[in-house]
C-alpha cells in the first residue's frame, strides 16, 4: 500500500481565536485522537495539504509526521474523519483525524456504485437505490475504495441483497437480507376521467315542448 505523508505541528495554545490565527498563517487547525490516544491539538499546512489533491480519496490511510512529539517526529498512521469547511467560502476550518493500528481492525463506510445497465430498464423499468454506502470493518490495508454491483442479469421485480455482496477480508455490518437495490416497475400515469356533458334544454324550448304534448 502506498504511503501519503502528511506533517503536522503539536499545538499547545487552543480557541477560536487561535484557529483564525492559524489560518491567516497558511495553517488548518486540526485534532488526532484515536483508540488508547489522548487527543493531540496539531496544525496542518494548507499549501501541503493542496498538494495531495486527489490522492486523499475516501477511507485513505495517511503517514502523519508528528512534530514536537517529546522532542522528536513520530509517524502515526491516521484517517480522515471529518473535515469541517465554511459554507460562504469552502474554506477548511478544522480536520479531525483518527490515529488508526494496521493490525487492529476500523469501521468505516464504502460507497456503493451500480455497474451496466440491467435488463429491467430497458423494459422501462426504474433502478430504486436503497443503499448508497454500507458500513464494513477490515484492516486498514484491506479498505475497498468502493464496492461495485453488477445489475446487467437483473429485471423488473428483482433485487440484489447484502449477502450477495463478498469481499475477501472485509466483513460487512449491514443486516444480510436488506436489499441494496430494487428494479421496480415503470410508474403509470393514471389520465383523468372526463365527465360526459349532458346537453341542457333551455327553459323556452322547454315551454314549448310541454304545449305541444298539451
Amino acid at each position: 500500500m502506498e504511503k501519503i505523508l502528511i506533517k503536522a505541528d503539536i499545538r499547545a495554545e487552543k480557541g477560536k481565536s487561535i484557529a483564525r490565527r492559524l489560518r491567516k498563517e497558511g495553517k488548518i487547525p486540526a485534532v488526532l485522537y484515536g483508540r488508547e490516544v489522548d487527543p493531540i491539538s496539531i496544525a496542518v499546512s494548507s499549501r501541503d495539504w493542496e498538494k495531495l489533491g486527489k490522492q486523499l480519496k475516501r477511507n485513505v490511510i495517511l503517514d502523519m509526521e508528528v512534530q514536537g512529539l517529546k522532542k522528536k517526529a513520530e509517524n502515526r498512521p491516521v484517517m480522515i474523519k471529518h473535515i469541517q469547511k465554511s459554507v460562504l467560502r469552502n474554506e477548511i476550518l478544522h480536520i479531525d483525524f483518527l490515529q488508526v493500528s494496521m493490525e487492529r481492525t476500523v469501521e468505516v463506510e464504502i460507497p456503493i456504485h451500480l455497474v451496466g445497465r440491467s435488463k429491467g430498464e430497458a423494459n422501462d423499468g426504474i433502478v430504486d437505490q436503497h443503499l448508497r454506502s454500507i458500513k464494513v470493518e477490515c484492516l486498514p490495508t484491506q479498505i475497498p475504495e468502493k464496492i461495485e454491483i453488477d445489475i446487467t442479469d437483473l429485471d423488473i421485480g428483482d433485487s440484489y441483497h447484502v449477502n450477495q455482496i463478498s469481499i475477501p477480508g472485509v466483513k460487512l455490518l449491514e443486516h444480510t437480507n436488506v436489499a441494496v437495490i430494487t428494479i421496480i416497475p415503470p410508474t403509470v400515469e393514471e389520465k383523468p376521467v372526463v365527465a360526459e356533458e349532458v346537453p341542457v334544454a333551455e327553459p323556452e324550448k322547454k315551454e314549448k315542448e310541454k304545449e305541444k304534448e298539451e
